[in-house]
């Protein structure tokens, strides 16, 4: 039974590719001698320390050895196990092991990809989203690629993009909320009591509100942003300062350039308890609007508007003051977001789901200029 037992532990340890963490722990590991040079932990103890087969430990330091040729004399010299170089090793190794890469042969369609990640500053699964739906597949110099394929193309560098061209290859982000309760004066306005066809994003005119600094130090300008639930339409206003007065002022001037047709675009807002909001009322004074609160610490509760922030920092990096960027710049940023293709959308663009909820003309219109205009009073 012994024996059974221990076969089955050697097949469940053989079958794992060593990381750069397990490459770590074996260099610190095989660098522990006793007083007379030899190693305190053999390969054996290694492989059981890591999970792994003792031959994966031998074929490790037989492979990833390091030699280096003196030029003067011509010989060689092995040198040290080191983690560093060993994962180097191993992931060029893995990239040559894949056989050739078809944005390696087909030029075309490395260069279209290209474009679009630098120029254009669209993702991946956009590029390969927006392919399928516009059958780039069946044309001359194209053909079927995944996103995953992209991916590994820039990490391996077989296309010329690096991390730094991409919005989402150079960290990750770990988010941890604290649900907290209301104060009594926002209580009936709470994000709880928003009614279930905003929630399932079922009507167009459901906006999420909030606002983006340049620089914590000091009163600076500062953007608000209104992200339309269903269609992810986006727009912008660029504000003197983060205040309930310049969020108030703002939303006046949106109700006199749009009139009548403001209760049929914004039907409904949702935000955070951010200061600059604490005047509420006034927001929605003389509307149908209804606004609604996110609980606090919870601003992912209107996770849509938050995503297309972080959009935004890609073209405004955090601790950029906002002074820094025109109107005109805002714009674009704005106009940049609303032609990009979503996959949530089927790869259609935000302008593209608009002109889908409304056949007058001239309301679109009206939504069209509507940033340009306040952002220019």
């Amino acid at each position: 039974m012994s024996e059974n037992n221990n076969t089955t532990n050697i097949k469940e340890k053989q079958y794992r590719h060593l990381i750069k963490d397990d490459r770590i722990k074996i260099e610190s590991l095989i660098n522990q001698k006793d007083e007379n040079g030899k190693r305190l932990f053999n390969n054996t103890y290694i492989a059981n320390y890591l999970g792994v087969h003792k031959s994966t430990i031998s074929r490790e330091l037989k492979k990833r050895r390091k030699e280096k040729m003196y030029i003067r004399t011509g010989k060689t010299r092995t040198m040290p196990y080191t983690a560093e170089y060993a994962q180097e090793n191993a992931n060029f190794n893995r990239g040559l092991s894949k056989g050739e890469y078809k944005l390696r042969k087909n030029k075309k369609l490395a260069k279209f990809i290209e474009d679009k990640i630098k120029i254009d500053k669209w993702a991946p699964d956009v590029i390969v989203g927006y392919m399928k739906a516009h059958n780039y597949f069946e044309r001359d110099g194209f053909e079927s690629i995944t996103t995953p394929t992209i991916y590994n193309a820039i990490r391996y560098h077989i296309i010329d993009v690096k991390l730094e061209d991409t919005r989402r290859m150079k960290y990750k982000q770990e988010y941890e909320y604290h649900k907290g309760d209301l104060p009594e004066s926002k209580a009936e306005y709470s994000i709880n009591n928003r009614p279930e066809e905003i929630d399932k994003r079922l009507y167009f005119g459901h906006f999420e509100l909030d606002t983006v600094i340049g620089t914590k130090k000091g009163k600076h300008e500062c953007l608000m942003t209104l992200t339309e639930r269903k269609t992810r339409f986006e727009i912008i206003f660029k504000l003197k300062g983060k205040t309930s007065e310049e969020v108030v002022n703002k939303f006046n001037k949106m109700k006199e350039f749009m009139k009548k047709n403001y209760d049929k675009i914004f039907k409904s807002i949702t935000t955070d308890n951010g200061t600059e909001f604490s005047d509420f009322l006034n927001i929605i004074k003389d509307t149908k609007t209804k606004i609604y609160f996110c609980h606090p610490y919870c601003s992912g509760e209107k996770g849509t508007n938050e995503r297309h922030n972080g959009i935004i920092r890609y073209f405004i990096p955090k601790g950029t003051l906002i002074e820094n960027y025109s109107y005109k710049d805002i714009n674009k940023i704005a106009e940049w977001m609303n032609n990009y293709p979503r996959k949530i959308l089927n790869y259609k663009t935000p302008i593209e789901a608009l002109q889908e909820e409304f056949n007058d003309n001239s309301i679109l219109n009206k939504i069209y200029k509507l940033q340009e205009k306040i952002n220019c009073l």
